[in-house]
């Protein structure tokens, strides 16, 4: 049983209430009263009326005018793509309005949507393109130019006006089951290319109660606490990638099914200009603060020496959060104080899985918490065996109804990541104590030092830490003797003498954890869409000049 007073109390009400179903031949927890479908979602939404869906580019677009044009866009994909159930269409464009729109009229059509990596280069894409082998492909002009290949049907957004359709029709929709696929959301790519995870109605459905069933947790308990939730209107300033699950299912799905508003951030990443944003739009809650954003906004908030009093939630994961910032966090956004969380979540896992907030993160800041109501978690040695006992590492399996359905067109690897019982070999590798979690690190980043283990994310979160590092990435490299040593990859406010970072990581570390070989770089690290370190595409890069020190 979850271990939160809050949530304890939630499962006990109606809309929140649990049962036990059949889901693909498995007997697993799903909510009782949850809709069936997304199109659900899309049916519903039209009740909230005038109140602001989306805002992009002092733009704003109501729930009722984007059903509107939902149903204008579907209708039009239905007569002129005939585009129908279980059809792919591609999206690859940067986060907007109009990529929102695409998505619901797709889904409401009982139709695919391939979410591909607005950050690809145009070979990315059409490989991609290629093995998902869309009926229609939507892109915006920035990307289209990237495109080589003169494919038959493309619709640009630059050049489409959606207001033309006419959305006073009626509202076709498809019959959908729940395990059907919804989309395409594509891997990280961490260590590797990217898969195509097919995600369902189902798994978008479980991971919206679940954001849902932690925000009023969230809310009950601050609330107690003497937190005003009544100030502001509920305003979600997005700046995860749409194509990401982050951004799209806890972000924009959440949001249509909820009611609440969402702020559609554009362009690169400016600390600058997220803080003026929060300002001026009174944004409550913030969904994508990874590390490196969060702290490069702690850096600006600071600098101006300004609080920000609007912002009732922050939440992040996709990598581990130093303390620091969870300290600096509750400085600068006072409001937040009793409301921030970091968790741990995957694309195949269908986003939230593991959380920590409130008292939990406050007594244990380097877990990112315990599983969330009706997802089951094992962790298991080498042989396959489960782990009982605290302090035992071994890998994650996830069992739950958000679980991927596998990776399209890769029987192979989805063989390999789906096992029996529809438990997912996740890669990531944890230990428990006193029921929470806490990730040691992937398999694939493990670098194996003579007769001992180490783990990179540890010196990386200390690295992290030190005032003068702006980020770290550890690997290994090879050694005759060692067989693997210890490098950190570093990039600094100001260059200071690498013996002292080295001694740093000494006073905290042992012997064998510290790095012998160091390299500085002034760029900012290869991070993927959900901040991520790409370290297959670090060490491709490795042959810069190296600063080495024994």
């Amino acid at each position: 049983m979850h271990s939160d007073l809050e949530v304890q109390q939630l499962l006990k009400t109606d809309f929140f209430s649990t049962h036990f179903e059949d889901v693909l031949g498995e007997e697993l927890e799903v909510f009782k009263n949850r809709p069936k479908s997304l199109i659900e979602f899309i049916k519903n939404s039209a009740y909230f009326g005038s109140k602001p869906y989306l805002i992009f580019k002092d733009k704003t677009v109501s729930f009722e005018e984007h059903f509107e044009l939902v149903k204008g866009f579907s209708n039009f994909l239905n007569d002129r793509y005939f585009i129908q159930p279980g059809d792919r269409v591609a999206i690859y464009a940067a986060n907007s309005i109009d990529w929102i729109i695409s998505f619901w009229s797709v889904i409401s059509l009982g139709g695919i949507v391939c979410a591909l990596n607005g950050w690809w280069n145009g070979k990315e894409a059409e490989a991609a393109i290629a093995d998902a082998n869309p009926k229609l492909i939507l892109v915006d002009s920035k990307r289209l130019e990237r495109l080589s290949n003169n494919y038959a049907n493309v619709i640009n957004f630059d050049e489409f006006d959606f207001r033309e359709l006419n959305g006073k029709a009626d509202f076709r929709t498809a019959p959908i089951s729940e395990d059907d696929c919804a989309c395409l959301l594509y891997t990280s790519g961490t260590t590797g290319s990217p898969k195509g995870v097919m995600t369902s109605h189902r798994s978008m459905v479980s991971n919206t109660m679940l954001q849902l069933l932690q925000g009023a947790a969230v809310s009950s308990r601050s609330t107690k606490l003497g937190v005003d939730w009544t100030q502001h209107k509920p305003t979600s300033l997005l700046t995860s990638p749409l194509f990401h699950v982050s951004g799209l299912s806890a972000g924009a799905v959440t949001a249509l099914f909820a009611g609440t508003t969402t702020l559609i951030y554009n362009g690169r990443f400016d600390p600058q200009r997220i803080l003026e944003l929060i300002d001026k739009y009174n944004i409550t809650s913030w969904g994508g603060a990874v590390p490196t954003a969060l702290k490069r906004v702690l850096d600006q908030a600071e600098s101006l020496q300004k609080k920000f009093t609007s912002v009732l939630v922050i939440g992040g994961g996709g990598a581990p959060m130093p303390s620091k910032h969870i300290e600096r966090t509750k400085k600068v956004f006072p409001n937040c104080k009793h409301n921030f969380g970091y968790g741990y979540g995957l694309t195949e896992s269908g986003a939230i899985t593991i959380i920590n907030w409130g008292d939990g993160l406050d007594a244990c800041p380097e877990s990112p918490g315990q599983a969330m109501p009706t997802i089951n978690i094992e962790l298991r040695d080498d042989n396959g065996n489960i782990i009982l006992n605290d302090h035992i590492e071994g890998e994650i399996f996830v069992k739950s109804p958000s679980v991927m359905l596998g990776y399209y067109n890769n029987q192979d690897a989805t063989n390999h990541s789906l096992l029996n019982g529809r438990w997912l070999k996740t890669g990531d590798f944890a230990y428990k104590a006193d029921g929470l979690f806490y990730i040691v690190s992937r398999r694939t980043d493990l670098i194996l030092r003579g007769a001992e283990n180490v783990y990179p994310q540890e010196i990386e979160i200390l690295l992290d830490s030190h005032p003068n590092v702006v980020e770290s990435a550890v690997v290994g490299v090879p050694n005759d003797d060692l067989g693997e040593e210890v490098k950190a990859i570093v990039v600094m406010h100001e260059k200071i003498p690498l013996n002292e970072l080295a001694e740093y990581v000494r006073s905290h570390l042992a012997e064998f954890k510290v790095p012998s070989l160091w390299e500085v770089r002034s760029e900012p690290l290869p991070r993927n869409a959900s901040g991520k370190l790409m370290k297959h595409v670090i060490l491709d890069g490795s042959k810069l000049t190296m600063i080495e020190e024994s």
